[in-house]
């Protein structure tokens, strides 16, 4: 009792999910993607980095014996015991300049984490679709192996009056076991589908998916006609916060030229004479910025001048991805409507009356063999192009959405 327990509590992540409704899977997805939790994680430890930017450096505290001589006894004059501290006193403007790379670098985090989640809703998606046009080929050849059945019927019943040779038999159940072949190579084709999703899903690779066929309103669905990527892509916003971050760096780097100032005060206490304090100041000498802080701040300049390069790049990648999935939407929907509404009837009513002409006799085998396998090819060619229509979208509101790229 306690296994089978222990059995369904494993599996009730699989029973809860509604394979019928890819949004179901790719919440999912979304919540067990380990990519996300790691980039979450990042996300939270750059924030953690943002205080300590823009903090003083901590103080440091000071104590001993000065001037003690070599027999460990005082010297009047000279022996002090001291104590003090210090503190670094970081100008503004470096400590501006570090906290505003340091959001930056979070920032960039947090758009790398929304590019990321709009290709993984791709990859459920198209694998979904794909599964779902995978049952709808097999359906469709079923259908077709039911009507085979008929001819078969057909064929046995002429052989049996004589009116048909038994080789018309044989061609018969000839043709009815490449159906089968085709069945078990979809099947198998929807096993790795399957594997995949699971995979996606992070569920038991044994999992049962039921039959997913494509819904009826895919044919329906449409797709954008804007090719340019919006101004708010996560992708592309992502390389404008890198280069931000560059200007940050070049800031930084600038701010080095006027060097930080460290104070330090000392109390000194001699027991035969007065006590003693010092206040001292300290401050770098930039004699060397040629070499300690220019090469920083032209290599910042060259990845500021990278960075926008990038978004260019990025933004072109982009719109081409996009532009690519309107026109091959629109090539696959017109085929899919061309099919549906002129091919597919057609082949029907070829292989409908070829089928009826042949068991009056009135038609040779070949006719109703050449009709069946035209009628099957343009039935699968639909549901092909039909799942092309349906990626295509898929990709397209992919891109839209912060994708960085097209598959």
């Amino acid at each position: 009792m306690k296994k089978l327990l222990l059995l369904l509590l494993a599996a009730s992540p699989a029973l809860a999910l509604d394979f019928q409704d890819p949004r179901a899977l790719v919440a999912r997805a979304l919540e067990t993607n380990p990519s996300l939790t790691r980039l979450r994680a990042e996300v939270s430890a750059a924030r953690e980095r943002v205080a300590p930017a823009e903090s003083l450096p901590n103080p440091m505290l000071m104590t001993g014996i000065q001037n003690k001589q070599i027999d460990l006894r005082d010297d009047e004059m000279m022996t002090m015991y001291m104590v003090g501290a210090s503190q670094t006193f970081v100008r503004p403007e470096k400590r501006a300049a570090r906290r505003d790379a340091a959001e930056l670098e979070a920032r960039a985090i947090e758009l790398q984490l929304d590019s990321v989640r709009a290709e993984i809703e791709r990859d459920v998606r198209l694998t979904w679709y794909e599964l779902a046009a995978t049952d709808s080929a097999i359906a469709t050849t079923q259908t077709v192996r039911e009507m085979i059945d008929a001819i078969v019927a057909s064929a046995r019943v002429r052989y049996e009056v004589g009116n048909a040779a038994q080789a018309d038999v044989i061609r018969a159940q000839l043709q009815l076991s490449n159906l089968d072949h085709d069945v078990l190579r979809l099947k198998g084709q929807r096993r790795a589908t399957v594997a995949r999703l699971l995979t996606l899903l992070d569920l038991p690779v044994d999992t049962g998916v039921p039959f997913t066929p494509l819904p009826e309103e895919t044919a329906q669905l449409t797709i954008g006609r804007e090719t340019i990527p919006p101004p708010s892509h996560p992708a592309i916003v992502a390389l404008q916060t890198e280069s931000q971050r560059a200007k940050a760096e070049i800031a930084l780097a600038n701010a080095d030229l006027r060097p930080d100032v460290d104070v330090e005060a000392q109390y000194g206490f001699r027991r035969a004479q007065r006590d003693m304090f010092s206040v001292v100041a300290r401050i770098e000498l930039p004699l060397r910025s040629k070499t300690l802080v220019e090469p920083r701040v032209r290599e910042a300049m060259l990845r500021h001048e990278a960075a926008e390069a990038a978004i260019e790049e990025m933004r072109r990648a982009i719109a081409i991805g996009m532009t690519d999935a309107v026109a091959a939407h629109d090539s696959a929907t017109e085929q899919m409507r061309f099919h549906h509404e002129v091919l597919v009837p057609q082949a029907q009513l070829a292989f409908e009356s070829t089928l009826a002409a042949y068991q009056t006799g009135k038609a040779q085998f070949d006719a109703i063999l050449d009709t069946e396998a035209a009628y099957l090819e343009l039935r699968l060619q639909y549901v092909e192009f039909l799942a092309d229509h349906v990626r295509a979208i898929v990709n397209y509101e992919a891109l839209r959405d912060g994708a960085r790229g097209s598959l």
